[in-house]
């Protein structure tokens, strides 16, 4: 029984370790295509369309856990290509295996917070962060991992 439980743990943290891997390609995706453009002779485009800003989608933590809890895919979809800003009181500030900065966030399950993954310009603000403080974190992702909204690729809102 006990190896069983074993093997079951490692599958869970292999598959947990590859899902972080797996939305944190967004560095590589970008700079690939550096070396293989041809000079354009074209104008450059209007400052107007440069401006266009992504739909904002505005949540708390306590109703974005309930919103996953209730329907997962509705969530995801009312999310989909939008930056996801979420208000929240802090119930930990930690650091994951990567050194990445995680802030928690209190939700309806105080064993379930929503984890945002911040970006490593945020370092300065998560230093000066307090348990208890209200804090708006934008996200560029949100997804639900083990029960728990996920933000990854987070900033603090000034």
């Amino acid at each position: 029984m006990k190896k069983v439980l074993k093997w079951i743990v490692i599958i869970f943290v292999a598959l947990m370790v590859i899902g972080f891997f797996a939305g944190k390609n967004k560095e590589s995706s970008t700079g690939s295509n550096v070396g293989t453009s041809t000079p354009s002779t074209e104008s450059p485009k209007p400052v107007a369309q440069a401006e266009v800003k992504p739909e904002i989608y505005k949540t708390t933590a306590k109703a974005l856990f309930n919103d996953y809890e209730e329907n997962e895919v509705a969530v995801d979809e009312k999310m989909k290509g939008k930056l996801i800003e979420v208000k929240g009181v802090v119930q930990a500030i930690d650091k994951d295996f990567l050194d990445n900065i995680i802030i928690n966030l209190r939700t309806s399950n105080e064993f379930m917070p929503a984890r945002m993954t911040m970006d490593s310009s945020s370092k300065s603000v998560a230093l000066n962060l307090k348990k208890g403080q209200t804090v708006v974190i934008t996200c560029e992702k949100m997804s639900r991992l083990v029960g728990s909204p996920s933000g990854r690729d987070c900033i603090f809102n000034q």
